[in-house]
């Protein structure tokens, strides 16, 4: 109930209020484990995060701590700046028989190591976490919310550092923390991102499909020449982050030859969809009147077979 409601203060007295009436020895150790589990969930979410790291350290430390109150006592950790024993506490998550969300364990040591300026190690575990958890499920749908605005971004930004890299969704994510954790104390460390990343070659990655033949490097050179005036497209909305997709054609069979194919190749176009970031209708036509004014002039290589297309997508972000 209280979760589902997030009432987290009601949730955090009751339940404390609960364990000062129990009695210790009608308990075994694992129920009184799992009573304080809870409790320092509802505390942290609460705000209240020294009674909470001192909830869940005592349960630890009682030898009957899951894997997931280790890595509730790192999250915990992490938002206090105590990076050394929150790193310390998400390994003992790791090295648990029972490791709750393990894409979310390596997703908070990277987010300790980066902010311990230990890029390498951050980069390693963001790795691991990414592994597990392709989607990024863990980061888009947590079952409880974080503990401080932005975390989630934070983590997200780390996880697109991975190899193949995509520093258009790191550079997104990063303004979505420096936008929803104004007064973070890690404001510097994401700002140091971004400053990394504005040397970055854009698109990072160019994808596509069809039945014609398509030189990549090709379209990737075309669409980097484009860049700037398409990112341009995006200066209102400086956190926002778009998937473009081209369509070309090739030349046609004329209708009334009778061999024309049954399959006909879709019409030249351009589609603009949003990856990140919330734009309202308007907004969203004011970009997409932009981006297909400029995605229109690059030149991208032909389709030369006859009654044949591509489509070729690639990320844009804003300047």
């Amino acid at each position: 109930m209280y979760f589902d409601r997030k009432a987290w203060a009601k949730c955090a007295g009751d339940l404390a209020a609960a364990d000062s009436y129990l009695h210790r020895s009608e308990e075994t150790p694992r129920s009184l484990a799992e009573l304080h589990r809870k409790l320092g969930l509802c505390q942290a979410r609460a705000g209240k995060l020294s009674d909470a790291e001192r909830t869940l350290a005592e349960t630890a430390a009682s030898g009957n701590a899951s894997g997931e109150v280790w890595m509730r006592l790192g999250e915990i950790r992490i938002a206090m700046g105590k990076l050394d024993e929150a790193i310390a506490a998400l390994r003992s998550a790791l090295e648990s028989s029972e490791p709750a969300v393990p894409a979310m364990i390596h997703f908070l040591l990277a987010t300790a190591y980066d902010r311990a300026r230990r890029p390498a190690d951050a980069l390693v575990e963001a790795g691991e976490g990414v592994k597990i958890d392709h989607p990024l499920a863990t980061l888009l749908n947590p079952t409880l919310p974080p503990l401080g605005p932005g975390e989630l971004d934070y983590m997200l930004a780390l996880a697109y550092t991975t190899e193949p890299a995509r520093p258009e969704y790191t550079l997104a994510y990063f303004r979505r923390f420096l936008k929803a954790a104004p007064e973070s104390p890690w404001r510097k460390r994401a700002e140091d991102h971004l400053r990394d990343l504005k040397t970055s070659e854009l698109p990072s990655l160019v994808e596509g499909n069809g039945s014609a033949v398509l030189d990549l490097k090709a379209v990737r050179a075309a669409a980097q020449r484009a860049m700037p005036q398409l990112r341009a497209c995006l200066a209102e909305f400086p956190n926002a982050l778009v998937g473009v997709e081209i369509t070309r054609s090739g030349p046609r069979t004329p209708r009334t030859d009778r061999l024309r194919p049954r399959l006909f190749a879709p019409p030249d176009g351009v589609t603009v969809r949003v990856i990140v970031g919330e734009l309202v209708d308007r907004d969203l036509e004011q970009v997409d009147r932009c981006i297909e004014a400029q995605a229109a002039k690059i030149a991208l290589p032909p389709a030369k077979e006859r009654d044949t297309y591509y489509k070729t997508t690639f990320p844009v972000v804003a300047p």
